[in-house]
């Protein structure tokens, strides 16, 4: 545990906290880290809440049944559905893949004919991550220790494209390299709704950020998971943070997604 981290539990220790610490240590950290994402949500510490879109009375959304897992939650994924249905975006772009589960909720929300890209690592032959794709292989090098140690678990028990597949669901893009050396070129002020929600160190939210930048549009929307997080997911959020200096960026509230509008972030970084 870092030290940031241990000074994060000492900053909510309750007696609950320390009967957790002694009955189930392995929960301590994502306890302590929902408490203060909770509490900088309710002080109004970080980005402002406001919610992305409101969509029309008749829409309806659809979500699978099934949660693989992944960190997402139900309600986040209603959020992307709603927008989907209420943005019809034309081209939608996911930096993140894990299991698909984001993918196969902008399938069954978007509309006849969209395309649908998401971004992932390769799988290698031992059933690893194994690194290809065109840019500069020193930068993606330098940063595999970094994400490593962010996500070095969630590499190895992703399921790349489990959910698409259990639904049948095939009309979109899988597009595999670490994104430290994707090309965002051929994407360039094309996508019209963009998920940012792969390795979260900061060298790759910058880099995926930057790019997402490129590729949106001035009408589209980014969104961001896992905003608010404590230990490992703080620099995600101080980033996210100082973005918002140049440009607006907001929350969506109870969840721990962020979102800001195509036109303002490619204003500030594009």
């Amino acid at each position: 545990m870092r030290v940031s981290e241990i000074l994060d539990a000492l900053s909510c220790v309750s007696f609950r906290t320390l009967s957790l610490a002694v009955r189930s240590p392995s929960t301590l950290r994502s306890y302590v880290s929902s408490c203060l994402k909770a509490y900088d949500e309710l002080v109004g510490n970080g980005l402002p809440g406001q919610g992305p879109l409101t969509p029309p009375e008749e829409a309806t959304i659809t979500l699978p049944a099934f949660h693989a897992g992944g960190g997402m939650s139900f309600d986040e994924l209603a959020h992307l559905a709603r927008v989907t249905r209420t943005l019809k975006p034309k081209t939608v772009f996911e930096i993140g893949t894990y299991n698909g589960l984001a993918t196969s909720v902008f399938m069954l929300n978007s509309e006849p004919g969209t395309r649908i890209f998401t971004l992932d690592l390769p799988i290698g032959p031992d059933g690893g991550e194994e690194r290809e794709g065109r840019g500069d292989e020193h930068a993606a090098s330098a940063a595999l220790s970094e994400y490593l140690l962010t996500d070095k678990h969630l590499v190895a028990s992703r399921q790349l494209g489990q959910v698409p597949r259990a639904l049948g669901l095939q009309s979109y893009t899988q597009l595999l390299c670490d994104s430290i050396v994707f090309d965002p070129e051929p994407y360039l002020d094309s996508v019209d709704l963009g998920l940012i929600d792969g390795a979260h160190d900061v060298v790759h939210v910058r880099n995926d950020t930057v790019k997402m930048a490129k590729m949106i549009s001035a009408s589209g929307m980014v969104f961001w998971h896992d905003y608010g997080g404590k230990g490992i997911l703080r620099p995600l959020a101080s980033y996210l943070e100082s973005v918002a200096v140049h440009c607006p960026l907001y929350r969506v509230p109870g969840t721990t997604l962020a979102w800001a509008r195509g036109r303002d972030l490619k204003g500030a970084l594009g």
